[in-house]
C-alpha cells in the first residue's frame, strides 16, 4: 500500500511497479466512497492475478471519502493482515504546491515522454500559497502521527525518485522489500517541472520576499 499525498511522485511508482509481472498496482481506489473500504482493497488482492497487489491511498480520502477518522488504525490494520506500507513524502513543499500548480494549469498531471504543452511560468498569488504551504504540512504531520508505530518503508521524493540514477536502487530495494524475484523495471515518466524556481515562477521576487519573512520556508528555496 501507498501512503502518500498527490504530486509526490505515486503515479511514477505506481506506474513502475506496474510493469513487474508479479505485481499490480491500482492508483487511487478509494477515491470515491466504499462501503467497507477495508474489505474492497481485501478482495481486490484477492482477485489480482499477480502474487503481489498493491495501491495508492491519500491520507484526505481516508478522511473526506471513506470516513475513516482512524487512519492510525486502519494502518495498523493493514500491517496486522500482512500489507506492506510503503510511505512516500515530498520534502520541498514549495515546489510540490508549484507543481501541482503547473499541472492544474497545463490539464496534466504527468509526462510520459511524449509532447505535452505547459506554461512556461505560473503566478503564485501569495495568499494561496501560504494556504497550499501550510495544507501540504499539516498533512504530512498527520501521515507521520498515523504511521507512529507502524512498520513501513520509507521514499522520500527528492532522495529516492527525482534524479534518474537513483532510480534504479529505489526500485531494486522496493522489488526486496514487496518480496518479488528481481526485474530490469525502469519508469517512463517524466519529472514535468525541472527547472529552477526563478524560472518558474512568474512572480518570484514577490514569492521570495514573503518567504524572507517565513524562515520556517526558507531552506525551500535552495531546492
Amino acid at each position: 500500500m501507498i501512503f502518500a499525498q498527490g504530486r509526490t511522485g505515486s503515479t511514477l511508482l505506481t506506474s513502475t511497479l506496474n510493469m513487474h509481472p508479479d505485481i499490480r498496482c491500482d492508483d487511487e481506489i478509494l477515491i470515491v466512497p466504499r462501503v467497507f473500504p477495508l474489505k474492497f482493497v481485501e478482495r481486490a488482492a484477492r482477485v489480482s492475478p499477480t502474487s503481489a497487489y498493491g495501491f495508492h491511498v491519500k491520507i484526505t480520502q481516508l478522511h473526506a471519502w471513506q470516513r475513516l477518522h482512524d487512519v492510525a488504525g486502519f494502518l495498523a490494520h493493514m500491517e496486522r493482515r500482512g500489507w506492506t506500507i510503503i510511505y512516500l513524502w515530498r520534502d520541498n513543499a514549495l515546489r510540490h504546491v508549484v507543481s501541482n500548480i503547473f499541472a492544474e494549469t497545463a490539464g496534466t498531471y504527468h509526462m510520459d515522454g511524449g509532447e505535452k504543452t505547459r506554461p512556461e511560468k505560473i503566478t503564485l498569488p501569495l495568499p494561496r500559497l501560504e494556504r497550499e504551504l501550510k495544507l501540504r504540512l499539516k498533512l504530512r504531520e498527520a501521515e507521520r502521527a498515523a504511521l507512529h508505530g507502524r512498520a513501513f518503508h520509507e521514499i522520500q521524493y527528492e532522495r529516492d525518485l527525482q534524479h534518474p540514477e537513483r532510480q534504479i536502487e529505489t526500485f531494486a530495494t522496493l522489488q526486496t522489500v514487496i518480496g518479488v524475484p528481481q526485474a530490469n523495471i525502469t519508469p517512463r515518466l517524466k519529472k514535468m517541472v525541472a527547472a529552477p524556481l526563478a524560472d518558474l515562477i512568474e512572480n518570484f521576487a514577490e514569492v521570495t520576499s514573503w518567504i524572507a519573512g517565513k524562515p520556517e520556508y526558507q531552506r525551500y528555496l535552495d531546492g
